[in-house]
């Protein structure tokens, strides 16, 4: 047994392994499912300040963007990992140096 559907009590997670100009910031990410175990969907999230416009170079200006400094600010991804490894019940304090969670998530 169990309540809801299968897709309620899993998790799925589906990245890129980078966004603009192989770098790593601004990765579009999916996650599915886990409804029973406590992941809030139906929403679109945007991390950072300053990317309004939601440039996929997330404040690169030219293709010499991996050398040009950052003019946003942003989570690092290391955030809702740690979200995901409490929703799966996992009590870790922290995760490749994060120690906040996405209360949206």
């Amino acid at each position: 047994g169990g309540e809801g559907s299968m897709l309620d009590n899993t998790a799925l997670f589906f990245g890129s392994a980078s966004s603009a100009f192989h770098l790593s910031r601004n990765y579009p990410l999916l996650l599915f499912g886990g409804k029973n175990m406590g992941f809030k969907h139906g929403h679109y999230l945007k991390y950072g300040e300053g990317n309004d416009k939601n440039q996929a170079t997330s404040g690169i200006s030219n293709d010499s963007g991996w050398r040009a400094e950052m003019r946003y600010t942003e989570l690092p991804l290391s955030n809702l990992y740690l979200t995901m490894l409490h929703k799966l019940g996992v009590e870790a304090n922290s995760f490749g140096g994060s120690t906040e969670t996405l209360r949206e998530v």
